[in-house]
């Protein structure tokens, strides 16, 4: 008997309602115009709107650094429609956040579909992307409208995903064709896109067609060399480098200019650092906040504490290497998925930003974890006895509350600029590493 139309409906019916009932705040929030809303949306490419002249500037130009047309382009459609509304322009990223959410949900059921049986696949897909949906590391992509262009490329991006999919197992060139401009869309709306032909290669490798199979039953059928695979994805590899390196040639001014005075050696410190915070905010997010500066300023000492780190990561990583197996595979890929999407984030190469970790830079990212949670939890719960279930549900159902909870009040913190200067205040006190004149995003 065939699923109806409105069954198959009602998992991304739910995720959109709790995607409204967490964050419909933003859209009572104002411009934080003392924090890059100020330049990056109230800007000359807004006000001058759709002219040949401006459009050329929009899509040639490396605003302040930064590359992302299409979100200016959005940017401008909503000026030229509503003005300077902020209500419209908080409405956006919302909306893209539940589009984004429903298509995770999408993309892990396609993923999985045929490693279990459909109502597994099903439930491990929407606690995923319900996980998605209400974590409240989310927040700070949704609140903020500078940071719009994250859900937009996410947005492409998990679309190119789903095409290339699409063309895995059906074949059809269109849809390598849709994957490829959907990638390219993915970077005219932020370069951190860029990393995209390594998720493919990841994804062919779930999929089967690596030979190093991820599953110790594999068909042998669709597997290809890695010299084939790599020549498959070679329009991707190119543009991406061709991007990348206009990025890096564009971005590195300001980053040599203001904070890559820290040697190399104290940025992969950074980064063993950014990966245990990032994991931490995600299993388990508490005190969260929209700036995490860093420990010191270049060329001063880096604090003691912070050696500890890559021992966490180096530990970490071999007792991994050491005790998972293929059946495990769901690990593996979602690990390496969340270092893909966070890898250019991590300070490795010189940024011009002044936080050493952020919640916008694991929006995507997150999804290898929360798929890694629901793979294991939900046939976990299938399988446990009714009573124990029972309680299972409900300590689950409590976990959920307090990350929607915890995501709702803290769009709060995001009113105006003058909520943020308040938790900006109390950073500088605390910490005294920073002059606030320094805190504008580049």
């Amino acid at each position: 008997m065939s699923e109806k139309p409105y069954t198959k409906a009602l998992p991304y019916l739910f995720i959109c309602l709790a995607c409204l009932s967490v964050y419909f705040s933003v859209v009572g929030l104002d411009f934080q115009r003392g924090w890059d809303d100020g330049w990056m949306v109230m800007n000359h490419y807004t006000v001058f709107g759709f002219t040949p002249d401006n459009l050329k500037a929009v899509f040639t130009e490396f605003y302040v650094g930064q590359y992302g047309p299409l979100n200016e382009l959005v940017y401008m459609a909503i000026y030229a429609t509503f003005g300077y509304n902020a209500a419209v322009y908080h409405l956006y990223p919302l909306l893209l956040h539940i589009i984004n959410s429903c298509l995770v949900l999408l993309l892990i059921r396609r993923l999985i579909g045929e490693r279990m049986d459909k109502t597994t696949a099903q439930r491990t897909a929407f606690v995923a992307a319900l996980l998605f949906a209400v974590h409240p590391i989310q927040v700070e992509t949704i609140a903020w409208i500078s940071a719009s262009k994250i859900p937009l490329y996410t947005f492409f991006a998990l679309l190119s995903m789903l095409a290339y999919i699409r063309h895995v197992r059906t074949g059809k060139v269109r849809y390598y064709i849709g994957a490829f401009l959907l990638f390219v869309c993915a970077f005219g709306s932020k370069e951190q896109s860029v990393v995209l032909p390594a998720v493919l290669l990841l994804l062919d490798w779930a999929l089967g067609r690596t030979p190093l199979a991820c599953e110790e039953k594999s068909s042998e059928n669709s597997v290809k060399s890695w010299g084939y695979l790599l020549l498959e994805k070679m329009p991707f590899i190119f543009f991406a480098l061709f991007a990348g390196l206009c990025t890096f040639a564009n971005q590195s001014a300001f980053a040599m200019e203001r904070w890559a005075g820290y040697p190399l050696w104290q940025r992969l410190v950074f980064s063993c650092y950014a990966l245990v915070e990032y994991f931490g905010k995600l299993v388990f997010p508490v005190n969260l906040l929209y700036l995490y500066p860093f420990p010191m300023a270049p060329g001063k000492v880096l604090p003691v504490r912070f050696l500890i780190y890559p021992v966490i990561v180096v530990l970490v990583v071999g007792i991994l290497i050491r005790v998972l197996k293929r059946k495990d595979w769901p690990v593996i890929f979602g690990l390496i998925f969340f270092f893909i999407n966070t890898v250019l984030m991590l300070h490795i190469i010189p940024m011009s930003r002044f936080a050493v970790v952020a919640d916008r830079y694991v929006y995507l990212a997150s999804v290898g974890l929360f798929f890694i949670a629901a793979w294991y939890a939900v046939p976990w719960l299938q399988k446990m006895a009714t009573s124990g279930k029972k309680w299972v549900v409900a300590v689950a159902a409590c976990w959920l509350l307090y990350l929607g909870g915890y995501a709702h009040f803290r769009t709060y913190t995001w009113k105006n600029s003058d909520t943020l200067k308040k938790e900006l205040r109390e950073l500088i006190h605390t910490n005294g590493i920073l002059k606030q004149q320094d805190f504008q995003e580049q």
